[in-house]
């Protein structure tokens, strides 16, 4: 089998039955690990009664967290490719057959589909195929972006996380978690790409939204084990476009910093391609 996809669920059961209805319509040659944080809502019994037989489960007793949970799940998966995939998302046709095509073409570690929101986006579940395909309008099938390559619908390989380990899970509930493990990949000397001829939509904050998040902590540790992160992450011609760094946590002068290590690399440059003519 290619591809092993991981799903955490915790209650939200009506958004859980629609995802897998849509993964089953839309994938082929998977294996779906589904790792039940502690649901209460009859979720583990939703997923007890179905009828595919190339689901693996794990049910735990309580939350233990996005990176806990997705840690589980790679674990037992076999697949080639290791998709990470929300509970509360929707597919396309060929959505990995897509982003297959960029890692045979680049040196990824991560690839996302367009996500389609409806918190920002004009689209609704009954729409948003038709919706992209009307006004997502590209280019290039594929680009390099740290933000648009996000975390509820993103794939990657074994051989990436051979390579660069599994999650953080001093990151509590969620988030960031995501930012520390494409930037550990950047570091790996990885790139992280979104694709652009397919989408996902995305319910959003369906289960984040119930839980007691440490969204301060879990910034803080993100920070302060990439102090750079910002500012020296590349993305196309220089630089990725982070997520904006929290004054309290910029410990050093970034900007002026980052300024001087353009100047100096853009000299560099032109010495390498002066030296090669």
């Amino acid at each position: 089998m290619k591809l092993s996809i991981i799903t955490l669920t915790f209650n939200q059961i009506e958004y859980t039955k629609k995802y897998i209805k849509s993964l089953y319509e839309y994938t082929s040659d998977f294996e779906l690990i589904l790792v039940d944080n502690g649901s209460t809502d009859g979720t583990v019994e939703y997923i007890k009664s179905l009828p595919y037989d190339n689901i693996k489960t794990i049910f735990n007793a309580e939350n233990l967290g996005f990176s806990k949970g997705n840690n589980q799940g790679i674990e037992i998966a076999e697949g080639e490719y290791i998709g990470f995939l929300n509970n509360d998302i929707l597919l396309s046709p060929n959505w990995f057959e897509e982003c297959e095509k960029v890692f045979q073409q680049e040196n990824a570690a991560f690839v996302s589909p367009r996500h389609i929101n409806p918190h920002y986006d004009l689209a609704k579940e009954d729409n948003y195929i038709k919706y992209f395909e009307k006004n997502f309008k590209y280019k290039t099938n594929y680009q390099k972006s740290f933000d648009e390559c996000v975390f509820s619908c993103v794939i990657t390989k074994q051989s990436v996380v051979d390579t660069i380990g599994l999650f953080d899970e001093d990151y509590k509930q969620a988030f960031f978690e995501d930012n520390d493990y494409k930037y550990r990949a950047i570091e790996a000397k990885y790139d992280v790409f979104v694709c652009n001829t397919v989408c996902f939509f995305h319910f959003g904050s369906i289960t984040s939204v119930k839980l007691n998040q440490e969204l301060g902590n879990n910034r803080k540790r993100y920070y302060s084990k990439y102090r750079f992160a910002e500012y020296l992450s590349q993305n196309g011609e220089e630089k990725y476009k982070c997520q904006r760094m929290i004054k309290r946590y910029q410990v050093f002068p970034l900007k002026q910093i980052y300024k001087v290590y353009l100047f100096f690399n853009k000299i560099i440059n032109r010495i390498k391609k002066w030296l090669r003519m």
